[in-house]
């Protein structure tokens, strides 16, 4: 079994919790509780542009956020030895959450364009998204730790 350091736990744990986000995103745009999925603002960061998206923008936009989500687990994971251990499920939901305020700050603050002006429905849905990845990174991360071997 390959050795997990805080890194390499940190980005796992980053990029599974993406997966249910970004299932629940993909779930919430087919029944219409959001105008945006995570692999959309993804996809106008990198492309500089709003929608609609091809089939491969749209991977390219997930591929981003994956890469993304599990850079943000490994900074959770180096977080946690500064703040303890305990509560560790209300440290992922306040993680997830900021970033989701943090992320939503930036696209006011430099005005792009296709993520401004949206329906209630879709910060609501991503506010859920943010929920599911902070409790879940949290959860994974846990578990990754306590598989981690003794040096």
């Amino acid at each position: 079994m390959m050795e997990r350091d805080r890194l390499t736990r940190g980005f796992y744990g980053g990029l599974a919790a993406a997966v249910l986000q970004n299932a629940w995103s993909f779930l919430a745009y087919v029944l219409g509780l959001t105008t945006l999925r995570m692999a959309d603002w993804s996809a106008i960061v990198i492309l500089g542009r709003g929608g609609p998206f091809s089939t491969s923008e749209i991977l390219l936009g997930l591929t981003g956020h994956l890469i993304w989500s599990g850079i943000l687990g490994i900074v959770f994971v180096y977080l946690i030895p500064h703040v303890t251990h305990r509560h560790l499920t209300l440290k992922g939901l306040l993680f997830g959450w900021s970033v989701w305020f943090f992320i939503y700050s930036l696209t006011l603050l430099f005005k792009v364009g296709p993520t401004l002006n949206l329906p209630l429905k879709t910060p609501v849905s991503d506010f859920i998204g943010a929920t599911i990845y902070g409790l879940a990174l949290a959860w994974i991360a846990t578990r990754l730790a306590a598989k981690e071997p003794a040096k």
